[in-house]
C-alpha cells in the first residue's frame, strides 16, 4: 500500500512539472514580447533621431552638390545611429531644390519573441526638412535700455551678445533671408513714423520724435491708428521726473535710441548695437508694444510679411533688468504701473495668438513681479541669466540655435 501511494505521488509530482513546463511557455513569450517591444522602440527612436540630425546636416549645408548632400546625410546617420556600425541598414536620401527626405528601413531580430515565429521587427522612419533659402526669418529685438543696465556694463554685454546673434543668424538663414529691428526702450521711445498717426503738432509727412503708450485699449493691439481720431494715435507724453530734464526727448538721440524698423543690413544694426547708451525709467510693456507693431505688416510699420506667408517665421526677444516703473493707459482712462503689467501679459497673449514666438529674457531680475510676467510672456523659452558675460551670451546662443531649428525646420 504505501509503495502504491509513493508511485502515485511520483507520477503527480511528474504531470504538475509537465504542466508547469506547459504554462511557462505562453508566459515565457509574453515576458519576451515585451522586452523586444521595448528593445525595437528604443532602436526606433534612435534611428529617427539619426535621421533627422541627417537631413538636417544636408538642408543646411551651404555650396554643396546634391551628391555631396547625400553623402554628407548617409555619414551623419551612421555616426550617429550606434546599431549602423553592426548591421545592414540603408539610408535613402532624395535631395529637391525645396526640401531634403531621408528614410532608412530596418529588421529587427526578435529574441524571445521568435519561440512564436515572430522573427524580426521592421522599422522604417522617414524626415523631410526645408533647405536653406525656402524659408525667411524676422527677428525684432526689445532691448531694455532703462539707467540701471550701466550696473556692471550690463548693456555693453547685452549689445556684444545680440551682435553676434544676428551674425550667426545671417550666416545660417541666409543674410537676403533675415530681416532685424531694435526697439531700445526705457520710459519711452524715440521713433520715425507717419506724421498722421501721431497727435502731436507734426508738419510734413514723417514724424520724428518721443512717444510713450496710446490710449487704451490701443497700447494693447496693433491696430493702425485713426488720421480722424487722436486717441488711437501715438505722441503722448507724461510729464514727470521720467521725461523731462536729461531724460528728454533729445537725449533719446543723443544716446542713439532710436527704433530701428525691420532691415536686411545686419551691419546697420549692429552698428546701433554698439552705440545705444541707457538712459531713464522702464517701461517693459511700451518696447513690446513698438516690438510687436514692427512684426506687423500693417501702418505704420510695413517692413514684415504678411502672417500668412507660412514660410517666414517672426520673433520677438523681449530683455529687461528690472521692474516696470512707468505707468501706463488702463481701462477707466487712468495711468499706473499696474495698468502696464496687465498692458505687458495682454500684448504677450496677442503676440502668442498671431503666431510669434517670443523669447522672454529676465536679466539680472530678481522681482518675482516681473520674473512671472515674464515667464507667461515667454512660456518655453524663458530665461533667467545673471550679470556674468558667460551667461546673457549663452542666453543668445541657444536663442539663435532655437530660431534656426524653427527657421529651417523638419516638416514631419
Amino acid at each position: 500500500m504505501l509503495d502504491r501511494l509513493k508511485r502515485l505521488i511520483g507520477n503527480a509530482e511528474g504531470q504538475v512539472t509537465i504542466l508547469f513546463a506547459l504554462a511557462s511557455v505562453p508566459m515565457l513569450i509574453s515576458a519576451g514580447a515585451a522586452i523586444d517591444y521595448v528593445r525595437a522602440y528604443n532602436v526606433q527612436t534612435e534611428m529617427q533621431a539619426a535621421v533627422d540630425g541627417a537631413a538636417l546636416a544636408a538642408a543646411v549645408a551651404q555650396d554643396l552638390s546634391t551628391k555631396e548632400r547625400q553623402t554628407l546625410a548617409i555619414s551623419y546617420f551612421k555616426s550617429n545611429f550606434a546599431e549602423a556600425q553592426k548591421i545592414d541598414v540603408t539610408l535613402s536620401v532624395k535631395v529637391t531644390a525645396k526640401s531634403v527626405d531621408a528614410s532608412a528601413s530596418y529588421s529587427l531580430p526578435m529574441s524571445l519573441m521568435s519561440l512564436a515565429g515572430i522573427k524580426t521587427s521592421e522599422i522604417t522612419v522617414n524626415s523631410e526638412v526645408q533647405r536653406m533659402g525656402e524659408s525667411w526669418a524676422e527677428v525684432v529685438l526689445v532691448l531694455d535700455y532703462s539707467g540701471s543696465m550701466r550696473d556692471n556694463d550690463k548693456y555693453i554685454r547685452m549689445s556684444m551678445a545680440a551682435s553676434d546673434m544676428v551674425t550667426s543668424l545671417s550666416t545660417s538663414i541666409g543674410i537676403d533671408k533675415l530681416k532685424v529691428g531694435l526697439v531700445p526702450f526705457s520710459a519711452m521711445v524715440s521713433t520715425s513714423m507717419p506724421a498722421k498717426y501721431v497727435s502731436q503738432t507734426a508738419s510734413g509727412a514723417t514724424w520724428t520724435g518721443c512717444t510713450q503708450d496710446r490710449n487704451y485699449p490701443y497700447n494693447t493691439t496693433v491696430d493702425t491708428p485713426k488720421v480722424s481720431d487722436t486717441a488711437t494715435q501715438w505722441g503722448y507724453i507724461e510729464t514727470s521726473n521720467q521725461t523731462s530734464g536729461t531724460r528728454s526727448c533729445p537725449y533719446y538721440a543723443q544716446k542713439k535710441l532710436t527704433i530701428l524698423p525691420l532691415t536686411a543690413d545686419v551691419d546697420a544694426v549692429k552698428s546701433q548695437l554698439s552705440v545705444m547708451q541707457p538712459l531713464g525709467h522702464t517701461n517693459i510693456s511700451l518696447g513690446a508694444e513698438f516690438g510687436w507693431n514692427l512684426l506687423d505688416p500693417a501702418q505704420p510699420f510695413t517692413e514684415g510679411a504678411a502672417y500668412a506667408n507660412k514660410k517666414n517665421h517672426k520673433y520677438l526677444i523681449l530683455l529687461t533688468d528690472g521692474m516696470q516703473t512707468t505707468p501706463e493707459w488702463g481701462s477707466g482712462g487712468s495711468r499706473s504701473v499696474a495698468n502696464a503689467q496687465a498692458n505687458l501679459a495682454t500684448l504677450c497673449d496677442g503676440m502668442a495668438k498671431a503666431g510669434i514666438t517670443v523669447f522672454s529674457v529676465a536679466y539680472d531680475v530678481t522681482d518675482p513681479a516681473i520674473t512671472t510676467l515674464l515667464k507667461k510672456c515667454g512660456g518655453d523659452h524663458y530665461y533667467e541669466p545673471d550679470v556674468s558675460e558667460s551667461n546673457i551670451t549663452q542666453v543668445f546662443t541657444d536663442i539663435t540655435k532655437e530660431i534656426g531649428k524653427q527657421t529651417i525646420r523638419l516638416a514631419r
